[in-house]
């Protein structure tokens, strides 16, 4: 391995390193707000006022993913750790009155049998 190669590799760890803590604080600082969804955009933006420029959507959804600090990541929103992820169906099930199903059943089969 040469050494230019093994500086490369050590400044792209720090680059790496740097930005995973960068996303962590700010999803930590959006969770302490109750914030219940970050935009992607946003945060790219955030990151690039950082010192993060030039980096890719897809490269700002993998630094989230590799934070741990989110519990749906899409191109346009990330839901915190500690909200329900964005794909959850969160609607009550209809409840079923068995008793009044029952009943009508007895009615049916009382009938047939007439």
């Amino acid at each position: 391995m040469l050494i230019n190669e093994v500086i490369a590799t050590e400044g792209e760890t720090e680059f790496a390193t740097g930005l995973l803590a960068k996303v962590q604080d700010i999803i930590t600082v959006a969770m302490a707000r109750d914030i219940k969804k970050i935009s992607t955009v946003k945060l790219q933006k955030i990151l690039d006022a950082n010192g993060y420029t030039d980096l890719s959507l897809d490269q700002v959804k993998l630094a989230v993913d590799q934070s741990g600090f989110a519990s749906s990541i899409d191109d346009t929103q990330i839901i915190p750790k500690d909200e329900l992820s964005g794909d959850l169906d969160t609607e009550e099930e209809p409840s079923v009155d068995v008793g009044a199903m029952a009943g009508n059943q007895a009615m049916k089969d009382i009938k047939g049998s007439l």
